[in-house]
């Protein structure tokens, strides 16, 4: 096997380990668990995570964080300091994290990263849409960069300009935008969202996009041109990403989701690659504070000149709520890439967050991950110890 695909994996199991940190505020799956299946409801994004309406403030002021013996005050945007009109929609996230990371027989390493330091901004005016954010990263995430050098770079993660349809049950909108697969959640470095370069941290891709919602329902089909914040245009991947979810009830919900894209040269593998993921799954609240997610994904790279490779990545999590606001969080994950000569990777996560106050939160992570390579490097055993304070305005 050529001495770059070693390397790629174990570059990839380090990074995973180092940048193990979520970075964005509003994307919590687990919110099925007090009756909320669907993401329109509170997100401006049909499909979840980004800005929240004034629906989606109240609940966080209500649903979210905990109480202490009185009602709290609402979360209004950046603390109230001005009042929006109600066609516009204002917010930011500002993420700050401490890690402790040891990978193999290597001492423990220590890093402060600024994570998030985004400001988002959106319009909901009679039927048309339209959101993006604009951040400043002391450490990279490139993919999103618009302006990128050594010491930071500024990014846009999305924007993009809607019209619905049918009472603002189907939304047509172009841009950049997350792309529509599996689970939408906080921990992109998970090796369901980082197998599939699905993430809500900075693989969202331009093109167009339709989601629709009813009787049940919800879904959404994106048509992908690209992400033309990268460069050469080889780098881009061209292709459709899509999923469906089905709602039985308002605490159950079960998907499937579909990906292909074709990049006449990968970024990180440097040759053409047809590559495509395709999956299930489920989100599940037998009762209110126990929420279940899981995600079993079929992955393939089709690298020119290359074997097919063929891998399965899975999650399973579950999130328990003793007291609102109060999350103790248990992950468990495998990923096998299909590449010769290596086994199943896996990993185990036991985090805790609090929602302590309208605008802040907290959240510690430890993460026991065992990363599979071909020889000779063999497995590579990675802790890492994470603890991040998030403010979101």
């Amino acid at each position: 096997m050529p001495n770059r695909f070693r390397c790629l994996l174990i570059v990839v199991g380090v990074f995973s380990a180092i940048s193990l940190a979520p970075r964005r505020a509003e994307a919590y799956a687990w919110m099925i668990g007090h009756g909320y299946a669907g993401c329109a409801t509170c997100h401006l994004d049909p499909s979840g995570a980004g800005l929240l309406n004034e629906f989606g403030r109240e609940e966080a002021a209500d649903t979210l964080r905990s109480h202490y013996g009185s009602d709290p005050p609402p979360v209004e945007p950046f603390f109230g300091l001005w009042k929006n009109p109600d066609w516009l929609l204002t917010g930011g996230s500002f993420r700050d994290g401490l890690f402790f990371m040891k990978a193999g027989g290597t001492p423990f390493a220590q890093q402060n990263i600024l994570m998030q330091a985004d400001l988002r901004l959106g319009i909901d005016a009679g039927r048309w849409r339209a959101a993006g954010s604009l951040g400043v990263l002391a450490n990279g995430d490139f993919p999103a960069a618009v302006v990128a050098s050594n010491s930071a770079s500024l990014v846009a993660r999305e924007y993009w300009l809607g019209y619905t349809f049918g009472n603002d049950a189907v939304l047509l909108r172009a841009g950049r935008i997350n792309v529509p697969f599996g689970i939408r959640s906080i921990e992109h470095t998970l090796f369901v969202r980082m197998a599939t370069q699905t993430d809500i941290n900075d693989t969202q891709e331009h093109g167009v996009a339709l989601a629709a919602r009813g009787g049940g329902f919800r879904g959404e089909l994106m048509a992908i041109a690209g992400n033309y914040q990268e460069s050469p245009d080889a780098y881009r991947q061209r292709g459709y990403s899509g999923f469906v979810e089905w709602s039985p009830s308002s605490h159950t919900a079960v998907g499937v989701s579909s990906l292909i894209t074709y990049a006449r040269q990968d970024v990180l593998l440097r040759t053409a690659n047809l590559r495509q993921a395709h999956g299930l799954t489920l989100r599940a609240a037998p009762i209110e504070k126990l929420v279940f997610l899981g995600e079993a994904d079929y992955v393939g790279e089709g690298l020119s000149g290359q074997p097919h490779w063929n891998g399965i990545a899975t999650m399973l999590q579950g999130d328990f709520e003793p007291w609102q606001g109060l999350h103790f969080i248990g992950t468990g994950e495998s990923y096998g890439s299909g590449q010769p000569g290596t086994d199943t990777s896996w990993s185990l996560w036991g985090s805790v967050a609090w929602f302590f106050l309208s605008h802040l939160d907290v959240r510690f992570d430890y993460v026991h991950q065992s990363f599979s390579t071909p020889p000779p490097e063999g497995r590579i055993p990675i802790e890492t110890y994470l603890v991040q304070l998030h403010l979101f305005l």
